[in-house]
């Protein structure tokens, strides 16, 4: 795995029918549709990558997590509010 992003959690919510949402802004890289996303010690699956509005002339990204369980990293997502996570893409290998 590559670190290919950082993305800097501004909040997060559930958003029914699609699951656990972490907002925030790309701070350097990109981010796409199956990359992983670090909470704590572990890898999430990023199921899709979502642009949202705050006002007419502001945006948010939101990373739409592909996680059955939410028990273990809901309590950690308040903690991180404010800090970058780290972004990482699955690379072969030739």
């Amino acid at each position: 795995m590559q670190n290919t992003a950082q993305f800097l959690l501004q909040d997060w919510f559930n958003l029914t029918g699609r699951g656990l949402v972490i907002a925030g802004q790309i701070t350097p890289g990109q981010i796409a549709c199956g990359d992983f996303v670090c909470l704590n010690d572990d890898l999430i699956k990023i199921k899709s990558v979502e642009i949202g509005d705050k006002s007419p002339c502001d945006f948010f990204i939101g990373l739409i997590l592909d996680i059955k369980d939410q028990s273990d990293v809901v309590p950690s997502l308040n903690k991180l509010k404010g800090k970058n996570l780290f972004v990482l893409t699955l690379t072969t290998v030739n």
